[in-house]
């Protein structure tokens, strides 16, 4: 959702990340990411996904990477923990195939609406700091997104683009005069979250998602 200001942070974040990272970089589960960052980081990129896109060189399932021990200096896991059925598993892969001192970015949603086919569980940033912990990282640091305002901005957003975009019945009077009255509460919040925006970075319990950087022990 790179049109709200939330997804501009969101990205402009994102992007500092990126930048960081060196050496030869897989991305789990790369989707079309890329086309929203605007570059490919590290010296060498490897792009997998469970389905072909624009950016997978290999079809792979995170719960079986198939590459060496020790053969990747970062690993990217944007927006994926939330679909897997066993992200233990997967996080020990990421480990496995990072060398040692290897970088693992990842991010996951928190209060955000029910996404794609599969969508199994949110994390707290305690809950992903330790599953991150437990499968042999260590965290460098923890970043939670927005606050109360933007919170509420993000789920009327995404709220009238399902409405719009899958609900068969938006153009019936009741529907849509609902989905009018969900736009006009998101301008409003969105008006909200630009005025108090300084105070909203004390809602450190309210965020829209969390990402972490940590490194293998």
């Amino acid at each position: 959702m790179v049109s709200t200001r939330f997804g501009k942070k969101d990205l402009k974040h994102m992007r500092n990340t990126f930048a960081s990272l060196q050496g030869r970089v897989l991305d789990v589960g790369c989707g079309d990411m890329l086309d929203r960052v605007g570059f490919i980081p590290g010296d060498e990129y490897v792009g997998v996904d469970i389905t072909k896109s624009k950016y997978s060189v290999a079809l792979a399932d995170i719960h079986k990477l198939p590459f060496k021990n020790d053969s990747f200096d970062s690993c990217i896991c944007n927006a994926v923990l939330e679909h897997i059925r066993e992200p233990g598993v997967a996080l020990c892969e990421c480990n496995r195939i990072l060398k040692k001192g290897g970088v693992l970015w990842m991010s996951v949603p928190f209060l955000q609406h029910i996404h794609a086919e599969y969508d199994f569980r949110r994390f707290t940033g305690q809950g992903l700091t330790y599953e991150v912990e437990k499968a042999g990282f260590l965290v460098d640091r923890l970043h939670g997104s927005y606050g109360v305002m933007d919170n509420i901005e993000y789920l009327l957003y995404s709220a009238v683009g399902w409405r719009v975009a899958k609900d068969k019945d938006y153009k019936k009077i009741g529907s849509f005069v609902y989905s009018i009255m969900l736009a006009i509460l998101f301008v409003m919040f969105k008006a909200l979250g630009f005025i108090f925006n300084r105070q909203q970075k004390r809602d450190v319990h309210h965020a829209t998602s969390f990402d972490i950087i940590a490194h293998k022990k």
